[in-house]
């Protein structure tokens, strides 16, 4: 797989505009799917699990739409290969890390991926930039009907689409939005706002997912279970509560911009020092300076860059894309200091008014 295109171009999903996309950062639709007469992927034997991906393989390269897609063996590439793609959200962790005969075929540019023998043997994700849950859901519907049509997918007349975790019955169907919340931190509703996120059926997790360890503003808000109800409900219900999440967080900015004043501008202008003049930076200390920046962007209180713009250095300042870009592999000493020179080069020409 040509890793330097990824690395070098600029036309990717996450870095074209998209609706809300101040606050919500990406909008995902995954769906779970499973083969009649194979077992689950964690219990299949490896011959299994090749039958899977040959089949899906042979599959997809029928579909006109689809049969452009790269495809990766994971067991033929490299561990930091394998986390580049996870920090690209085409493969899960759980995805990245397993043994045995898993694939994943992809289009960078569309922002979607197939994750083959995951938890189930197929697991279908649409990517848009912004709030646009509805425009994933089409498409990733669209692909899915053309695979139903051509793959025995195991499924219910009752129970729906057969799937590894009972969770995932009936449409099989996962929405959900990555939203950034710095206001609603800072004036301490965060814990207000996902204690809402649960009562309405939906479940928040960290900048990572599941393997979640750095705490940032960056959440991903999505459905925790799909049994009893219609796709397109889902889908209605999640972006209802995005929109919710959107204006609430708007409204604490402009409070906070109101009340602060200067001491709201200086947070922004700190973050912006930070990452054009620091000569270490971690992980946490890069996304923490974001996030501030992030704020700086949609206020127009920065020039010179854009909500685009941020996405792709996000993405870039991760590890394996730091390792990519170096050309090695990096300690965590010098993955601080390849992220710092990265970001001073990146943002020479970022002023903050």
């Amino acid at each position: 797989m040509a890793f330097e295109e990824l690395l070098t171009g600029r036309d990717d999903w996450f870095s074209k505009d998209g609706p809300h996309h101040e606050v919500v950062v990406t909008s995902r639709i995954r769906l779970a799917r499973n083969l009649t007469g194979y077992k689950f992927p964690h219990h299949a034997s490896a011959h299994e699990q090749k039958a899977v991906v040959d089949q899906v393989r042979a599959v997809v390269a029928q579909v006109p739409t689809l049969a452009h897609l790269e495809f990766v063996a994971l067991g033929d590439v490299s561990s930091l290969d394998r986390q580049f793609l996870m920090e690209r959200q085409f493969l899960s962790a759980e995805h990245a890390a397993s043994l045995g005969e898993r694939a994943v075929l992809l289009d960078a540019k569309a922002g979607l991926s197939l994750m083959v023998n995951e938890e189930d043997h197929l697991r279908l994700q649409v990517f848009r930039p912004g709030l646009n849950l509805q425009e994933a859901f089409l498409a990733a519907k669209a692909i899915d009907a053309e695979l139903e049509a051509r793959l025995p997918y195991a499924k219910d007349s009752r129970l729906g689409y057969i799937t590894a975790c009972p969770t995932n019955l009936g449409p099989a169907l996962r929405a959900g939005v990555m939203v950034h919340l710095p206001a609603l931190m800072v004036n301490n509703r965060i814990g207000k706002i996902l204690e809402g996120v649960g009562q309405a059926g939906l479940t928040a997790r960290g900048f990572q997912g599941e393997s979640t360890r750095i705490p940032t503003a960056f959440f991903q808000i999505s459905n925790q279970a799909s049994l009893g109800k219609r796709d397109q409900e889902i889908v209605e219900h999640v972006e209802r509560v995005a929109r919710q999440i959107l204006e609430a967080e708007n409204n604490a900015q402009t409070q906070l911009f109101q009340q602060e004043g200067f001491r709201a501008q200086d947070k922004v202008s700190r973050a912006l020092g930070i990452l054009k003049t620091a000569r270490v930076l971690t992980l946490q200390e890069a996304l923490d300076a974001f996030s501030g920046l992030r704020v700086g962007v949609q206020q127009r209180l920065v020039t010179g860059l854009t909500i685009p713009d941020l996405n792709r250095l996000v993405l870039l300042v991760q590890p394996a894309h730091l390792a990519k870009l170096a050309r090695k592999e990096l300690t965590p000493e010098e993955e601080a200091v390849e992220r710092a020179l990265w970001l001073r080069r990146s943002l020479k020409d970022v002023d903050c008014d």
